[in-house]
């Protein structure tokens, strides 16, 4: 995703590659996570996810910080992903997705200290708002007090957001 700031706003650019736009066009979503093949879906869906949290805090005025858009992506990812392996009635699939989302999930040594170190915070942060959701809300269907949580936390200015996440088990 390319952001440009100016006076006047934003211009922004989100790039998806044609490979991964194929690929997801010949497979259904729920077929790509039958098959275990989750990182063409999940590429699309941090783009997407990082473009709507800009233009949604843009819209009110707000910066977004790098480290708050890799965890609310990670946030999506897990929530989208789920609702997906709910709908293919998987029983193992919550646990194979918390594991590669947030237990087993690496990350290209070759990043400066920098982005490694936001990378690893975004999921380790990512990933305990995830499991007091599972926890909260069993997390079998998208129901309106999971939403209405989901909402209230994205509204939340980083700070705030990591505040919350510490304050959990």
């Amino acid at each position: 995703m390319l952001i440009s700031e100016h006076k006047d706003g934003l211009d922004l650019s989100l790039y998806i590659s044609a490979d991964v736009i194929k690929h997801i066009e010949d497979t259904h979503p729920e077929k790509l996570i039958e098959q275990g093949k989750y990182s063409e879906f999940c590429l699309m869906l941090e783009g997407v996810s990082h473009f709507v949290y800009v233009v949604w805090n843009a819209n009110y005025d707000k910066q977004v910080t790098l480290f708050e858009m890799e965890l609310q992506a990670e946030i999506d990812k897990f929530v989208l992903l789920q609702s997906v392996f709910d709908k293919i009635n998987d029983q193992d699939a919550l646990v194979i997705l918390q594991n590669w989302l947030f237990e087993k999930s690496g990350f290209d040594q070759t990043l400066s200290d920098t982005k490694l170190q936001r990378y690893a915070q975004a999921n380790y942060y990512a990933g305990k708002y995830c499991m007091s959701l599972q926890q909260q809300f069993k997390l079998r269907e998208l129901n309106s007090s999971l939403l209405n949580e989901l909402r209230r936390f994205y509204r939340l200015g980083q700070q705030d957001k990591l505040r919350y996440i510490n304050r959990l088990h």
